[in-house]
Parts: structure tokens; C-alpha cells; sequence
């Protein structure tokens, strides 16, 4: 496995100074934010949730300079998908037994739900005509002999029995078409480790998906093939994953989490093989007298320009030139995190009663 410093990767901070500071918007936000997006006319779309797992969120369409609420549907969670051609968005819905059972998806031209699914997030988009997300895993119950695994599914049996050409015989990520609802098993899903963030090549033929417990998969989209698997961590504190993207510019995979070794995994994307590893605390140490800095959110801008969402209000910065720097905007967790249609700003959201922007001028 080939290995490259973290200084070949990241050979300096960027010498320029931190970018402006964010200015807050949109005030009345529930935390947490968990989704944004803009859509092809500019508006900004946003999942709210509360800090209560039994509880579900709100998705909101805000629109001009002040980016008011034009728009709102409650009833569901995020994180969510947007269609590439900007018609459904695909979040989470109730859950069942206490977890992730089902999936909405929402026509945005009405703004209302029109189907509710037996399938579960990570979700991306091949098209505006497929989709691919998880069918859910086994129900499991934890007793005196360990974790037992129950012969029914997690989901709601009369939803299953409503669209059983998307309950797969054993628990997988599926390609799923939205004309037919039926679907194709393309990865079979672990107990206790499921898919938790999926990611599609530019050329829309691989899937990437990463579990909690780092285990990272790429699958060939067109025969479900694997083309090769990272093992999973052995302790939570060689590393977890709480989100990933794909750099297309590099073909670098990156994925942000939590861990004692590192925090931060860098990998190529054509082969699975170990590029770097970072420890976001180490990266910024002395930059926050708060809480040891985690990654919480991941995105790339269409020019390579990588930009960290931290748990504590720090934002970092991978430029394109491989130097990278880190910056404060605000001072709680930023989970969610978009670029502007013409990439001059981007929006940051999360544990704050607001959004965020940050201008995003040359260096």
C-alpha cells in the first residue's frame, strides 16, 4: 500500500490570510442542519432537524438576497439528495423501532412527498430516473449472549408488503428505479456496520461507500462487481467516518470522521490505496480552546477546491495547490456545507440557530 506524508500532501498553510469572516443568515434555523443545496434558480434548500433522534425535521426553500423561507414541508430528516436534473430530493423518513427504515422522496416543482419508501440513506443519484440507497439490515436485539440478529427486517412490514420489489431478500445498497420501484442489490450490507455516506465517479459507473467503522467499498454501478474494499477499523479510536466526498479533479477520495490515530483519510480513488492520513486536532492545534477538533461534513468545489466542516466552528480548507488552511466560523458544529451556483461563496450549516456564508474570493 503506498503511503505519502501528510507534509508531501499538505506541504504548508496557505500563506494568505483566512478568509473573510461568515456572515449569519437566515436566524430562525432549528438546529441541527443537516442538508444544503442550491437548486438550478438560486434558492437555497435546507433540512432543520431537532436535537432529538425520535424527532423529525423540516425542509425548507429560502430564496433572495435575505434568503427567506418561500417554502416549507415537515415530517422528515436529513441528510438528503438532490436529482441532478433539480426535479426529486430524496430524504429520510419516520423512523422504525427507533432507526432509519424508510426514505421520502419529494417532487420539488409541488413541494410534497410522493412516495415513501423501504429503503434508507446514504442516497445519490445516477440520474433523475435512479437512485441508489440501502435496503435496511436485519432487526437486532441485544441480550446476555451478545447482539442476536431477529428474521424480520428493520422496516414497517405493511410498507414492505406495499412495495416488496424494493425489500431485497438479504440486506444491500440498491439501484432503484423510480419508474418501476424496484431495485438491483449492488453491495451487501454488514450487520452493525452499515453504509453511512455513498458518493458517485464523474462518470456516474462507481459507487464509494463508507461504514461508520471505515470500511470503504468501491462497486462497479453497471454489474455490482467490487473492485476493491478497505477492511474496517478494529476500535473506534483508529478512526470513524461521518462523511465522505470525492475530489474528481484528483481522483481523490476523502473521508472526515472521529478517532484518536486520525480523523482523515485520503485515498485514491482508482485503487483504495492509503494516500494519507491527518489528524484534524494536530492540523489546528492552538487555533480553538474548545473541543478537540472532529470532521463532521466534507465537500469539494467542481475546481478541486476542498473545503472540512469541523465540530467546533472551525472550517478547513484544502486548496487546490495542496496547501491548506483553517479558519473560524462560528463556534459550534458545521454538518452541512454548499457551494454557490457560481462558486464565489459557500453556506455553512449545522448546531447554530443560523446559516452561515463565507465569501470565497481569490487568494
Amino acid at each position: 500500500m503506498r503511503m505519502i506524508d501528510s507534509v508531501e500532501l499538505h506541504p504548508q498553510r496557505a500563506p494568505a490570510p483566512p478568509r473573510a469572516a461568515s456572515t449569519p443568515i437566515a436566524k430562525d434555523t432549528v438546529p441541527y442542519v443537516e442538508f444544503l443545496a442550491f437548486e438550478p434558480h438560486g434558492s437555497l434548500l435546507v433540512i432543520e432537524a431537532p436535537n432529538l433522534a425520535s424527532q423529525l425535521g423540516r425542509l425548507v426553500r429560502r430564496s433572495g438576497p435575505r434568503f427567506d423561507v418561500e417554502a416549507e414541508l415537515t415530517g422528515l430528516r436529513g441528510p438528503g439528495a438532490r436529482s441532478p436534473g433539480g426535479r426529486w430530493l430524496l430524504t429520510g423518513g419516520a423512523l422504525f423501532s427507533g432507526q432509519a427504515a424508510c426514505c421520502q422522496v419529494i417532487d420539488l416543482h409541488t413541494f410534497q412527498v410522493v412516495h415513501t419508501l423501504p429503503v434508507m440513506r446514504p442516497f445519490v443519484w445516477v440520474d433523475d430516473a435512479h437512485f441508489i440507497a440501502q435496503s435496511p439490515n436485519w432487526r437486532t436485539a441485544v441480550t446476555e449472549g451478545g447482539v442476536t440478529r431477529a428474521e424480520t427486517r428493520r422496516v414497517d412490514p405493511a410498507l414492505a408488503a406495499a412495495l416488496p420489489g424494493l425489500v431485497t431478500p438479504e440486506p444491500s445498497m440498491v439501484l432503484v428505479s423510480l419508474a418501476s420501484l424496484d431495485c438491483r442489490p449492488l453491495l451487501p450490507s454488514l450487520l452493525l456496520d452499515e453504509e453511512t455516506c455513498a458518493v458517485l465517479s464523474s462518470d456516474k459507473d462507481i459507487l464509494y461507500t463508507a461504514t461508520s467503522f471505515s470500511r470503504v467499498s468501491a462497486v462497479s454501478v453497471s454489474d455490482g462487481q467490487v473492485l476493491w474494499q478497505r477492511p474496517p477499523s478494529r476500535l473506534v479510536t483508529e478512526g470513524t467516518v461521518y462523511a465522505m466526498a470525492l475530489d474528481s479533479s484528483t481522483n481523490r477520495l476523502v473521508t472526515v470522521g472521529g478517532g484518536v490515530e486520525h480523523d482523515t483519510l485520503v485515498l485514491d480513488a482508482r485503487s483504495g490505496d492509503e494516500l494519507s492520513r491527518h489528524s484534524l486536532e494536530k492540523l489546528t492545534r492552538g487555533m480553538t480552546p474548545g473541543p478537540s477538533t472532529r470532521g463532521d461534513a466534507v465537500h469539494f468545489r467542481e475546481d478541486g477546491l476542498g473545503v472540512i466542516g469541523t465540530n467546533n466552528g472551525l472550517v478547513i480548507e484544502l486548496g487546490t495547490d495542496g496547501r491548506w488552511c483553517a479558519f473560524k466560523a462560528g463556534n459550534r458544529s458545521h454538518r452541512a456545507i454548499a457551494f454557490s451556483p457560481d462558486g464565489a461563496s459557500m453556506i455553512l450549516g449545522g448546531a447554530e440557530k443560523n446559516l452561515r456564508v463565507v465569501p470565497l474570493t481569490t487568494r
